[in-house]
């Protein structure tokens, strides 16, 4: 599977490599389940969030980052 996952329409993440404490773990077996993985997330990671599959419909999800949690 491959795809993307694009955060507020400017940073695209590939699947295929990770950047910066930000990572992607893909879980296969009957289904395929990714994960965004955002290490020391700050505020300024907050946003919408799509993953792009090149097999699927793309879904969105909105991420609030609070200061300390």
């Amino acid at each position: 599977m491959s795809g993307t996952v694009e955060q507020q329409g400017s940073l695209i993440i590939s699947y295929d490599s990770t950047r910066g404490g930000v990572s992607v773990v893909t879980e296969k077996g009957d289904s395929t389940t990714s994960f965004l993985l955002v290490q020391e997330a700050k505020p300024s990671d907050s946003g919408r969030y799509t993953c792009n599959p090149s097999n699927a419909q793309p879904k969105s999800i909105t991420v609030h980052v609070l200061n300390g949690e």
